[in-house]
Order: C-alpha cells, then structure tokens, then sequence
C-alpha cells in the first residue's frame, strides 16, 4: 500500500473514532477458519524426460500410467517431494483405476497389521503401535496409507525386517535356514548380489566413514549379507510379486532415491524377478529453486522430478523451513577494463572473522590495477572477542548445507559477473584462506559450471569434507576445466594429500604445496599463487631490508591489520615483513622491528579515521587514556568528520578511572549524545588493537545503554591509522 494512502485511512480512521461509539471487542478467533494451502503442485515441480525433455505435469502423469512398475524415489524428509507422491498415487488411480503401493517405510513384518488396518478391523492407535511407522509418519506417508485405505488398495510392507537384520548380522546368512512357514517369507526367497557400480557409489557416498568400519570392502565379496544388498532384494522382490501377483494393477513402489538410482539396486532386483514388465523409474530431487533447474547431464532415471523444497519433516530433532538467504559480495573492476580489453577475475573468500570490507582492503591495494576482484561476506554474522564485526562460513553441523549454498551463490556470481562485466573467461581463479579455503576447494571440486583455476590457502576445519561424497562421472556428467591448488604447513600434509589424490581419481587436477618455511615470504608465495591462477606476472623478491611485526594478542582483527601494514611496506619500501605471535620473533634476523603505533598526526587531520556504520551516518567515539586527553581534544574543536557530512561528527571519551574527568567518561559522553538523539555510535579505542580485555571492560561499562543506543565497536585504529 502506498504511503498517502496508508495516511488517509489513517485519518479517516481517527476522525471516525472522534464521531462514533467504539465498537464492542469480539474475541479472537483461536484457529484459521480454513487451513493453509500450499501452492499447487503444478507450481512446485518441473519435470523432465531422460532426454532432457520438460514436459507438464499431466502428460508426465499420463505416461507414468502406461507402466508395470514405477519406483519412485525419494527424499524421505522433504515435503514437496511427499505432495508429488500423493499426487502421482492419484493420478494413477484416477488413470488406472487398481494401484498397488509398495513402501520401504514398512518393514515386512508389518503386513499383518498394515492389512487389518487397511481392512478397518484395527484401528489407527492399534496398527501404529504394532507397525512402528517411521517418525514422520503423519506428515509424510500417512496421506499415501489413507488414499489406500478409502480406494481399498492393498499396500505392500516391502523392506526387510530389522529384527531379521540383527540376527543374520549375529548368526550369518545361514539363519535364513532355520526359518520356514510365515517367518520365511519376511526374506526374499534368494539373494542377488549387487552390481559393482552400485558398490561404488555406495562407498563414494560414505567414504569419510569407512576407516570406521575397518576399511574399503574386497572388491570380490558379494556383500550378500549387507544391509543395503538386504533392503534391495526384500524391496525388489516385493515389487516383482505385487506384479504378478495382482495382474493388470500398476505396481507404485516409494523408497529412498539411492535405491533407484542409475535403474541399479532395488530396480534391477525387480527386474531380475520380473524380467517382462514394464519397469519405470522417477527421482524426485529437491531444489531451492525448482524453476531454475536444468536436467542432469547424465540421466539416472526415466523421469527428473525437480521439487520445490519448503520444509523439512523432522529430522534429529528439528523441523525447517527453508527460506531464501542472501549472500553479498564486493566487486572492484579496474578503469581500464573493457570489452576490448578484458581482465582476469579473482573470487575470494577470508578467513573466519573477517569480512568482504577487510578483504577487499587486502588485495584491492595489491592486485586492483591488474584485475577483478570479488570478495564474498561469510554467511553468518558474529562478535568476536575483541567486539570487532566477523562472519563464518559454516557450522560443523551444517557443513553440507552451508558449504552447498556459498557453492550456489559463488556460482551465481560468477554466471552475473561473466555476462555484465568485461572479464576474460579464461582467466577466473577461485581462492580462499583458511576456513574460506575449505569452502574454495569445496566449491571446485563440486561445480558443473565454473570454469575457474582454484587456489586454497592453508585450508581451516577441513574434516567435514571426507564426508561428502565424490562428484562422479555418471552423477554429473561433462564438467567445466578446472584445477585446485592446494597450500598447506607439513602437519596438514598427508591429510590432503590422501584427499587429492581421490580428486584426481576422478579427474580433477590438482596439486600440493607446502608453505614456504620463511615467514619473510610466505605473504609474497601467497599472492603469487592467486597471480599464477590468473596468468598475472608474478611480484618479484624484495630487496629492501627486512622487517617484522609481533602480533598483540590472539585476535583476527589485530593479525589482519599487521598484516596490511606489512603488506604496506612490501609495496612501498620493497621490504620484506614477516608476522610473529607475541614474544616468538626470533632475536637474530637482523630484521628491524615494526612500530605498530598509532599515527596521531593522521588521525587528528581525519586521514583514517573511522566512520559510523549506519545508512545517516553518526558518531565516532575515540577512547582515549585520560593523560592523552588534551592531545586528542582536537578531534572535536576541528572535527574532520563532520565536515565531510552534516550526519557524521567526532567526540572523544576517556577509559574509566580515577584520573577521569566526570565529563570525558565514556558513559557519560554516551549519555549527552543520547539526550540530543543521536543514538548511532561507533566506538574506537586510541590504539592499534586495544585488546579482548579492555573492549570487553568498555562493553560492561556502557552496557546499560546498549538497548537504547547502537552501539558499534572497533578494538582500534590499526586498520585505519
């Protein structure tokens, strides 16, 4: 609603309550008249042919209806998906009038109960409890057993039973032996092995576990007694019987999509019993956004079923709901770039606590006159310790799905960047520092579309990635060239190099680095590795005396901004300058010292001086001991900020103490500011880092006004003075 409208109602309204009696107060209804809808299946999936066809949801319904068999395979906790089985379930009864339902979900030792449910001779309490349905059963396969139910179509308990799993994982495959009568019946009659391929997959998909379970398979064993050759044989046996056993009916069977996967496991022991019918196959593959979607390179079933994902059944726990998520970058492009005269593009992802601003500021000094830049934001903002503002790229938990969505949104990028600004497609190296080399080497490994050269600085937290199985040919099919390089210290050597030599398995060129053991040029090997993967000239050695800087702390704020100033002087001096923790410089490199201090000549003409965040601007406040007072008192008499903008203004504030003056506390200068509304404030100790103690001291001191205040914090001027 526009605004001048929004301000008219509002007027008639309060004329309206000057003129007549206030209604009476109804109570509020408790519950929604009618339940919510979700949008109509037509508008959540986009189907396609296993040539790559997309065609409607009714012809895709009408041909499915033309088969024996249709396995349908599945995301078990993804609601769409469960909508798009429904609906298949209907259109085949509405088409074919007799469906049998095949469902992994029941075990065979649920049949009885499932048929004198089915039958109305128990009632629901009665069959769950002796059925033990999966924990989303309600929400998920429920709406498939209650259209059995009111169409009187019989439902198959298909899976194998877990009780019978335990004992042969006890006694063998030779317990099967001992069963007759009913109990033989929950197994197959015989077991098939599966294929090798199948097997391959399998052990791709879980190969960060099998050091766990002893090591890799011999590649000669059949696994006969393997709970995946188990699951495959029961749920294929139970399709092919349906088949027979009700002729004319469409036998639809739903299991987990691996189970289908490439017409192999659960497929191909159907078909190995039922060798005439008519057997089809559908994946139904979740996506963030459905209409987006493209066909797999290589089919792995008859039909691609692309569902918009919205929520998620429960799962450990938890529910979700999915909601689109933003991921910013910063782009810099050089004023000589054009389309006659493209240039290379770096994408770049920091470190942990650290954001697209600082990282830009990093390189931009560095390689901006030669080429692009795009730095992206971590997706999770966090405080760190010393209060600066950082991001993080995942969490343990959700490695998968946040390293899955930086994948996606680098890719996006990429795809904008490539079609609106002059870059050289030849040239696009993907890169990052530790956690965000995790997340670089991630995104390289796993795209279809990048054509990139990737470089992953000393990756951080990397573990997770062993856990993801390898994109294999037949999962993806041609992909864009592409190559990872990969700079590691020697602790973390024999870890990548056993996972590299995986990727090469599978195509991906790649190559190991140790970092140079010289801390004077490690700052130099790294941006020569991101110059070589963009065919830039590489930076020359310096020949300038050699320096050093002894980091204060164990902050990521104060690390970045030793490291501009010893970047500084590589591009001003020509010096060497290497970064050593606190108190471990070693005393005999005749390299000199670097002063961290903070240039208050600069400071006090406005050259550095930071600026409140914020849309209107606001105050900075620069924290300052109390006998330095009157040097820095300036600041305010002929305040550098505020003649820049009529939004921006400086004020300087005291620590808290006893040489304090009463006016200069930081509480009390805080306290004048809000009183005269201005209530956006930046904080900003004197110093190059102040130091996780005193900003958290500041914070407890100030905090009372945090919730009528904002209050930025900065733990000093090392980035800016």
């Amino acid at each position: 609603m526009k605004l001048h409208h929004l301000l008219s109602l509002t007027s008639l309204a309060l004329l309206g309550a000057c003129t007549a009696p206030a209604p009476e107060r109804t109570a509020m209804a408790t519950e929604p008249t009618t339940p919510w809808d979700a949008p109509t299946l037509a508008d959540s999936v986009v189907v396609f042919t296993k040539d790559g066809r997309r065609i409607s949801l009714e012809r895709f319904y009408d041909e499915l209806a033309r088969a024996d068999i249709v396995f349908l395979g599945e995301t078990h906790i993804d609601e769409t998906t469960h909508r798009v089985e429904l609906g298949v379930f209907e259109a085949m009864i509405e088409r074919r009038g007799e469906v049998v339902l095949g469902m992994e979900m029941f075990e065979r030792d649920a049949q009885g109960p499932l048929d004198a449910y089915l039958a109305g001779r128990i009632t629901e309490e009665a069959f769950l409890e002796a059925a033990n349905p999966w924990s989303n059963y309600r929400t998920s396969y429920r709406p498939l057993v209650e259209l059995a139910r009111k169409n009187s179509l019989p439902v198959i308990a298909s899976n194998f039973p877990r009780s019978l799993r335990m004992r042969i994982a006890r006694e063998g495959l030779d317990a099967l032996q001992t069963l007759d009568g009913d109990d033989r019946r929950l197994a197959p009659a015989d077991l098939f092995p599966n294929t090798p391929e199948y097997w391959r997959r399998t052990d791709n998909a879980i190969r960060g576990h099998i050091g766990m379970m002893g090591g890799p398979p011999d590649p000669s064993d059949p696994r006969l007694d393997a709970t995946q050759t188990l699951w495959d044989n029961a749920m294929g046996e139970a399709a092919a019987l349906a088949h027979h056993e009700h002729p004319g009916s469409l036998v639809l069977h739903v299991n987990g999509g691996f189970h289908c996967a490439y017409w192999d496991g659960t497929v191909r022991q159907c078909r190995l019993r039922a060798p005439d019918a008519d057997i089809v196959t559908v994946e139904i593959s979740p996506s963030q956004i459905a209409a987006w979607a493209k066909p797999n390179p290589i089919p792995d079933a008859d039909y691609l079923v692309v569902a918009q994902r919205s929520a998620q059944d429960v799962n450990e726990g938890q529910y979700t709901i999915y909601a689109q998520r933003p991921v910013h970058y910063r782009l810099h492009l050089p004023e000589g770039a054009s389309d006659d005269a493209p240039v290379p593009l770096l994408l770049w992802l920091s470190d942990d606590g650290l954001t697209s601003k600082d990282a830009m500021d990093l390189w931009k000094t560095r390689l901006g006159d030669e080429c692009a830049i795009a730095v992206f934001d971590p997706p999770y903002r966090e405080i760190l310790p010393d209060q600066s503002l950082g991001g993080r790229w995942f969490w343990i938990e959700s490695f998968n799905e946040d390293s899955g969505t930086i994948g996606t949104a680098i890719e996006g990028a990429y795809g904008y960047l490539l079609r609106h600004f002059p870059i050289d497609p030849r040239r696009v190296c993907l890169a990052g520092e530790g956690t965000g080399a995790t997340v670089a080497a991630q995104a390289a490994l796993l795209t279809n579309s990048m054509a990139v050269r990737a470089v992953a600085l000393g990756p951080r937290r990397y573990a997770k990635i062993k856990d993801n199985p390898l994109p294999l040919p037949e999962d993806s099919g041609p992909r864009a060239a592409r190559s990872l390089d990969v700079f590691v210290r020697a602790s973390d050597e024999a870890w990548w190099a056993d996972e590299l030599a995986a990727y090469g398995s599978i195509g991906l060129v790649n190559e190991l680095h140790r970092f140079t053991s010289d801390p004077w040029d490690l700052e130099l090997e790294r941006e020569n590795a991101l110059r070589r993967g963009m065919e830039l000239s590489e930076r020359a050695a310096p020949t300038g005396a050699r320096g050093f800087i002894e980091v204060p702390g164990d902050s990521v704020r104060a690390r970045l901004w030793a490291r501009e100033r010893a970047v500084a002087a590589l591009l001003e001096d020509g010096r060497a300058v290497a970064l050593f923790e606190e108190g471990e410089a070693p005393s005999a490199t005749g390299a000199e010292r670097v002063s961290l201090d903070v240039d208050r000549s600069k400071i006090l003409q406005g050259e550095g001086l930071p600026v409140c965040p914020g849309p209107f601007g606001g105050t900075t406040v620069l924290v300052v001991p109390p006998g330095e007072l009157d040097a820095w008192l300036g600041l305010e008499e002929d305040d550098p900020l505020a003649k820049r903008s009529r939004f921006l203004r400086t004020r300087v504030a005291t620590y808290p103490g006893e040489d304090s003056p009463a006016d200069r506390d930081l509480g009390h200068v805080l306290q004048a500011l809000l009183e005269k509304n201005r209530k956006n404030v930046l904080i900003v100790p004197a110093t190059f880092h102040a130091g996780e103690s005193a900003m958290r001291s500041l914070v407890r001191e100030v905090e009372e006004l945090d919730d009528r205040m904002t209050l930025h914090w900065l733990p000093g001027l090392g980035g800016n003075g």
